[in-house]
């Protein structure tokens, strides 16, 4: 039978507590969210106070404009489909 520390213990309370552990967002993921709130920024809309509406835009401007540093970091050609075009 494992022993479980104090430590270890601590963790699991919290954890319960919380809802159930989680874990560490990549790289990728980190990335991916910076540019979100960038580009929130840059429209001047905060994510967690903004309508619908403006969510969708910043999240589709957000995913297009990963696609694309994408293939132009790998020099692959994507298959990028905007939801909107101007």
């Amino acid at each position: 039978m494992e022993r479980i520390t104090i430590e270890q213990a601590s963790i699991d309370a919290l954890a319960e507590k919380a809802g159930g552990y989680f874990s560490v967002p990549s790289k990728e993921s980190i990335e991916y969210t910076e540019l979100l709130y960038d580009i929130c920024r840059q429209f001047g809309i905060h994510y967690y106070s903004a309508s619908s509406k403006e969510r969708e835009f910043v999240e589709e401007v957000t995913r297009v404009t990963w696609a694309t540093q994408r293939e132009a970091e790998s020099g692959v050609k994507l298959n990028i489909h905007p939801a909107f075009s101007a």
